[in-house]
């Protein structure tokens, strides 16, 4: 677990677009539609927008280099663990890229102070939700070099999206919450572990 989280993260820190390269990308969209002046409430489905969009990128080369330079083929012949692996890449995005994005759109946006938490707690949720899910795209494509099947995965977070706009557009908390908590469990459990077997077979 350490050698895999030092690893990921002395990625991140010495390549410095791993970190501007998304975060730009996210202020940049974000900024677009608040220059088209939304009303409070289409606010947050511009920030909702501009993470989705930002996520699908980032997962685009969350295996690609690992796979080309032979390390996931190492680690699977070695007999290493996935788990860790896809763990230590998750913390990395959350510490670095999903917190600060999180910290951005409460910036701009203002979130309840009745709610502040558990909307900035919710919004945490819906970023590592899209991470597992649109890594489960990249692992499918990581042979095809291309993002077409990244793109199937969207229709199963079609029930995710109506959750996020009951949470963040109409402020229903609860139960939607506890659903959007389910979600992100389901995708950090079953989805990862299909994840884990798709790398197994893409890398042999």
């Amino acid at each position: 677990m350490y050698k895999d989280l030092k690893r990921e993260f002395g990625l991140f820190l010495l390549i410095p677009k791993n970190i501007y390269l998304p975060l730009s990308i996210f202020g940049i969209i974000f900024l677009i539609f608040i220059i088209l002046n939304f009303d409070e409430q289409l606010s947050y489905v511009s920030s909702f927008i501009a993470a989705f969009i930002t996520v699908f990128i980032i997962s685009e080369g969350s295996f690609k280099d690992d796979y080309n330079s032979g390390y996931l083929e190492q680690k699977i012949c070695e007999g290493e663990s996935l788990s860790s692996y896809l763990f230590a890449k998750f913390s990395v995005n959350l510490i670095l890229i999903f917190t600060p994005i999180t910290l951005f759109a409460y910036l701009i946006n203002g979130f309840g102070e009745e709610n502040i938490f558990e909307l900035i707690f919710s919004y945490l949720l819906m970023l590592s939700t899209l991470h597992f899910f649109f890594n489960l795209g990249s692992a499918i494509s990581m042979k095809r070099n291309n993002s077409l099947n990244a793109l199937l995965i969207i229709p199963l977070l079609i029930p995710f999206i109506i959750l996020v706009e009951e949470i963040f557009v109409k402020i229903v908390l609860e139960p939607n919450l506890n659903f959007l908590m389910a979600y992100f469990i389901f995708s950090a459990t079953f989805i990862n572990f299909a994840v884990i077997q798709i790398l197994k077979v893409q890398s042999k």
